[in-house]
């Protein structure tokens, strides 16, 4: 008996019935999946808006109460030092 004989091999031909069955699985799968986008969009868009708004009304609130008070600057001294050790001085 020849293991490899062309007899032995079988391609797979699926029905009919078997390829409606293939496609009405894969439309229930996207069904599916475009159902629970749309709910997620459907939850977190106004959350989202609601919280958008929320921080813009409190945020100017926030700035208004401190718009009186000024920065404070801070004062400091700095040297240049150059890149080049020609472009160097030696300090006195």
């Amino acid at each position: 008996m020849n293991r490899f004989d062309a007899m032995r091999l079988r391609l797979w031909r699926p029905a009919w019935w078997q390829l409606t069955l293939l496609a009405a699985l894969g439309i229930a799968i996207v069904l599916a999946f475009t159902i629970v986008a749309t709910s997620l969009i459907l939850i977190i868009a106004p959350v989202a808006l609601i919280a958008v708004l929320a921080h813009r009304l409190f945020a100017r609130h926030a700035v208004r109460r401190d718009a009186g008070v000024r920065d404070q600057v801070i004062d400091a001294e700095y040297e240049v030092i150059p890149t080049r050790p020609s472009d160097r001085s030696r300090p006195d």
